[in-house]
């Protein structure tokens, strides 16, 4: 298996960046949700889970200078600008806080993923980091090539399911990881099970991806709510596009 592609989303739940190599340290891929959107009202991590408009959002590194755009405003540093700017978006007081300061995050998705108009659920992250359950996602291009052979008619474009690493092999090659570990690059990582998806894959988002409420609901009845694979970092290295996933003997 070869790594086709690589991602990285620097403020959770906004676009993120394609790259062509990626640094994997003790929590995962360095830089990954490393800052987030605070409501200060609520007290809450923004996600995309609540609120679908942080897809409009995109953040990337320029160097080691994190720089966010948001509608109307572009390539901001962290600071008093910024956090203007993000309350005058959402119309509510929030400001960027960075995962590795912040603590714990607590988050929000309505009862209903399908009505906005639902209650909420509240639940709590990863200490240190603003990823919902594991440190790293990976997906297989055959399992992307699968859904679409199954929903021709639906748009299964690698950016609704955020991975970090994208793999070139088949739609089963990962399966029942259960534990495995396995060389990725010159890291080492643990396949621990597969990801069970949400409703962010179904959001509407620039560059021409539409809202298609079917694309979770043909997951949820196809697939178990199951694409992609979650993992661990046993031991950090760089990874890049091109190079091998192989088992540990």
């Amino acid at each position: 298996m070869e790594v086709a592609s690589l991602w990285r989303y620097p403020v959770k739940s906004m676009r993120g960046e394609q790259l062509t190599e990626l640094e994997l340290g003790p929590d995962g891929v360095v830089g990954d949700r490393s800052y987030g959107v605070l409501d200060i009202t609520s007290g809450t991590v923004v996600s995309a889970k609540r609120d679908r408009r942080l897809f409009e959002g995109a953040a990337r590194y320029e160097g080691a200078q994190l720089l966010v755009s948001v509608p109307g405003a572009e390539d901001m540093q962290p600071g008093d600008t910024l956090d203007r700017e993000l309350s005058r978006w959402l119309g509510r007081p929030a400001r960027l806080v960075g995962a590795a300061t912040h603590g714990t995050a607590t988050f929000e998705a309505n009862e209903d993923a399908e009505d906005e108009t639902t209650g909420t659920v509240r639940w709590q992250g990863l200490p240190g980091t603003f990823v919902d359950e594991s440190h790293l996602l990976l997906l297989t291009t055959g399992e992307l090539h699968q859904l679409a052979a199954e929903r021709p008619d639906l748009q299964w474009d690698v950016r609704r399911f955020r991975p970090n690493v994208v793999l070139s092999a088949g739609a089963t090659a990962l399966a029942a990881p259960g534990g495995k570990r396995a060389r990725l690059g010159a890291a080492e990582v643990e396949l621990q099970y597969t990801c069970t998806r949400c409703v962010m894959t179904s959001r509407a988002q620039p560059g021409g991806l539409e809202r298609q409420l079917d694309v979770l609901r043909h997951v949820v009845r196809a697939h178990d709510n199951e694409v992609g694979y979650r993992a661990r970092v046993v031991c950090g290295g760089t990874v890049r596009v091109g190079d091998k996933l192989d088992p540990c003997a």
